[in-house]
């Protein structure tokens, strides 16, 4: 530890500044499984004002669809057709529905012939943390809603909180809350990037771009293979200096992405500009990489996207390097993150409150004791591993950034690949968590490297 804070401070206004063109750090290689909801039939929903909702009680682990509906509902006739729910392929077990059916990964629900109104959806559904398809909002009702949400904003078929109108009302709500999908219209198509990368895992790797609002700002890099029995973890990424362009660490996320990895980059290929850094809030730093979530799962939900059932909603990772890692750490405290890292980062100063926010396994990487970020990253760990978080620290004498820009992202890369295969794959072999703990553990052998662990289970 360095008692150097003028000099860090000093430093990070430098690198994190508004204007980070010369810190963006480019570089490198640039270039749920629940009982079945069951098929459910709302039967013609007639002519009627929308009546107040029912009650919601939260499924049962692993049990059928609660067939409730959402708060209340606030107007407009419902015009009737059939709606049905479609089959529930894994939801259930540990979804906290507060409205709807079962919160969990359903499978397609075919909207009715008409709408249900405008009724509201009244309150919030809060998926919780094992929500597999939840978006931050549910869409309207009608065309049948497209995943489950966090609020409803209309009753009808399909909707996540429809307002009571009979059984249809409520056999469209549940099957709504359960996934089910038809999302024609909904989908923008991404464009290829003429960016070409490659890592050492076995996908090919496609990078691309899309211009829907919920991912505009970001690149994509993932397996090209899509639509098979694998379902791949996403990862959100925060470039160094806050930088906006999205191939800043092209290599290291081709890398992630050719061992099964569905990776979103902030900013665009090459793009210019730099995100405004807050340590004293990192939830604020936060909000991109989230937003970049929201749409990945929602897009999962979406039988008309290139996405529909390829991600695992249920495991979202987020890292990021520099004034990106604190972006990464902005995202700490939403429930739908399974973990996080930082390359070469760390809060400027001590942030308890951040701390509480905490609650996933954490892995910090730097470069030594003359990184820039080497105080920041150790002074994370303390205080996070003192608070009983399962984390883990390696550093060598990299300098800042180590070795994110060389062949396949360098070491920094293999050991965030070894972290992401323990952490979202399950994985405990020489692949994932033994590339980090044991006797297969390279790092924790060589003198060369610091490494330290707390509460590791």
């Amino acid at each position: 530890m360095r008692a150097a804070a003028p000099l860090l401070a000093s430093w990070f206004v430098g690198i994190f500044g508004l204007a980070l063109s010369s810190c963006s750090d480019s570089g490198g290689d640039v270039p749920s499984s629940g009982g079945t909801t069951g098929v459910q039939t709302g039967g013609t929903g007639g002519t009627g004002n929308l009546g107040s909702g029912g009650t919601t009680n939260p499924p049962a682990s692993g049990g059928a669809a609660a067939s409730a509906t959402g708060g209340t509902g606030t107007g407009g006739t419902g015009t009737g057709g059939t709606s049905t729910g479609g089959t529930g392929t894994s939801g259930g077990s540990s979804g906290q529905s507060a409205s709807g059916g079962t919160v969990g990964r359903g499978g397609a629900a075919a909207a009715g012939a008409g709408a249900g109104g405008s009724g509201t959806g009244g309150a919030d559904s809060n998926g919780g943390r094992a929500n597999s398809n939840g978006g931050r909002r549910g869409g309207a009702g009608g065309a049948g809603q497209t995943t489950g949400g966090r609020a409803g904003d209309a009753g009808g078929s399909g909707g996540m909180a429809a307002g009571s109108a009979g059984a249809a009302g409520r056999a469209s709500g549940a099957a709504g809350a359960a996934g089910g999908s038809t999302g024609s219209g909904t989908c923008t198509a991404s464009k290829a990037s003429s960016t070409k990368v490659s890592g050492s895992g076995t996908h090919q790797v496609t990078v691309e771009t899309n211009s829907d609002a919920g991912i505009s700002e970001g690149t994509i890099f993932r397996p090209t293979d899509l639509g098979g029995a694998e379902k791949y973890p996403i990862i959100v990424w925060g470039e160094g200096g806050c930088s906006e362009n999205g191939l800043s660490n092209s290599a290291a996320m081709a890398e992630l992405a050719s061992h099964g990895y569905f990776v979103i980059a902030d900013g665009t290929p090459n793009g210019s500009g730099s995100r405004t850094m807050d340590s004293s809030n990192p939830a604020s730093m936060g909000k991109p990489l989230l937003a970049y979530v929201d749409w990945a799962v929602a897009e999962n939900g979406k039988s008309c996207s290139a996405y529909y059932q390829s991600l695992d909603t249920t495991k979202i990772g987020a890292n990021g390097f520099s004034c990106g890692g604190l972006m990464s750490e902005g995202t700490a405290g939403d429930p739908r993150i399974t973990t996080w890292g930082l390359n070469s980062s760390g809060l400027l100063s001590a942030n308890q409150a951040f701390y509480k926010t905490v609650h996933t396994p954490v892995l910090v990487v730097l470069g030594g004791s003359d990184d820039v970020a080497y105080e920041n990253g150790e002074r994370d760990y303390t205080n996070l591993s003192g608070m009983g978080i399962p984390i883990m620290l390696f550093s060598k004498a990299l300098g800042h950034g180590g070795d994110l820009f060389g062949k396949n992202g360098g070491d920094f890369t293999k050991i965030d690949l070894g972290w992401f295969n323990w952490w979202l794959k399950g994985d405990e072999t020489a692949t994932g968590k033994g590339v980090l703990v044991g006797a297969s553990c390279t790092y924790c052998s060589d003198s060369a490297w610091e490494v330290k662990s707390a509460n590791l289970p």
